[in-house]
């Protein structure tokens, strides 16, 4: 807790408590002590330049605003809370080994993007969006993506979906 002058006359004292972050650490020597050396806002997050006092090596840090009380209702009917890392993980899987690998924090921002804006979304909606985020960028990580979200049930409805894919593109 500090103490410090009020903003009335005469002149008051004020109790003010502020909430102290966790010490952001060194990933070198995990040193409790750095210093911000630069810092940049961009539209979703504050990219950050620290100094490790102990080592003097730099790094960089990101930091995000995690808003999410947001409902989904799953296709059994039930509700849970949206999770950010259950997208990620099968957004990964559906990418690997594709041109689309390396953006996956791009994906998941456009799904950001679309649930925000909601306090309950379906779980179709969230598949739908993803879905499109993957065909505009990658093939292959759509049809894997779709693959599993859709359920298909045989190669049928998979070659299917590929056709589709394929005369949509021409």
């Amino acid at each position: 807790m500090l103490w410090g002058r009020g903003t009335g006359s005469p002149q008051h004292l004020v109790l003010l408590q502020l909430e102290v972050a966790p010490a952001m650490k060194c990933p070198y020597c995990e040193n409790k002590k750095t210093k911000v050396i630069d810092s940049r806002e961009t539209e979703e997050k504050v990219r950050r330049r620290r100094e490790c006092l102990n080592c003097q090596k730099r790094f960089t840090t990101y930091e995000t605003v995690e808003k999410f009380d947001i409902t989904v209702q799953k296709r059994n009917g039930k509700t849970e809370q949206f999770k950010e890392e259950k997208i990620r993980k099968g957004i990964t899987k559906a990418v690997k080994k594709t041109k689309a690998e390396g953006k996956v924090d791009e994906i998941i921002n456009e799904v950001k993007k679309t649930v925000l804006s909601k306090e309950k979304i379906t779980a179709e909606e969230i598949g739908d969006t993803v879905k499109q985020s993957l065909k505009k960028r990658d093939e292959v990580a759509y049809l894997r993506f779709a693959s599993v979200y859709d359920s298909f049930e045989n190669v049928e409805s998979f070659k299917e979906e590929a056709e589709a894919l394929q005369d949509n593109s021409k």
